[in-house]
């Protein structure tokens, strides 16, 4: 009697079986158009860097959230003369950092941008000259002087929490 359930078992399993391989050709045809939409939607999600629009007054590019943004931030690198990393004291990388730059002139500061880097790396692109480049991390404003460079030089700048 066992194995008369058991055969009927068998049976009953198989049955659906039968009757999803028509549904699942339908569902095929039916995203199979959609598909390149799909794909390209899950690239989006994986490249989280931000670049500055083509009226802004500062070219800057920010990112690095996972190993392909943090390559493409890479490959682009050389074309930025300041170059901005936002960490915490472990050197675990921090995101969504306001910043600002400000023009120093002789007795005059000017800000000439304002933003938040999405990502912990922010990339500028400024005219030769002085700078100073602020950034707010735990709630405490922190501030760095900088000479940018002609195009292909490049200023590193770190910008640690002094939080726990």
């Amino acid at each position: 009697m066992n194995t008369h359930l058991s055969t009927l078992d068998t049976r009953t399993r198989q049955q659906p079986c039968r009757l999803s391989i028509p549904l699942a050709l339908v569902a095929l045809l039916v995203t199979l158009p959609s598909a390149p939409l799909l794909a390209e939607g899950a690239v989006d999600v994986t490249r989280a860097n931000t670049t500055s629009g083509p009226q802004e007054d500062v070219a800057w590019m920010s990112g690095g959230v996972g190993d392909e943004a943090l390559d493409d931030m890479r490959k682009v690198a050389a074309a930025y003369n300041v170059r901005v990393v936002f960490s915490d004291q472990r050197g675990s990388y921090l995101a969504g950092i306001p910043f600002t730059v400000a023009r120093l002139a002789p007795g005059n500061e000017q800000q000439i941008y304002s933003a938040v880097s999405d990502g912990p790396l922010l990339y500028l692109k400024l005219p030769p000259g002085p700078y100073q480049i602020a950034a707010q991390i735990d709630g405490v404003w922190q501030s760095q002087h900088v000479q940018a460079g002609a195009p292909g030089s490049s200023t590193r700048l770190s910008f640690v929490s002094r939080g726990k």
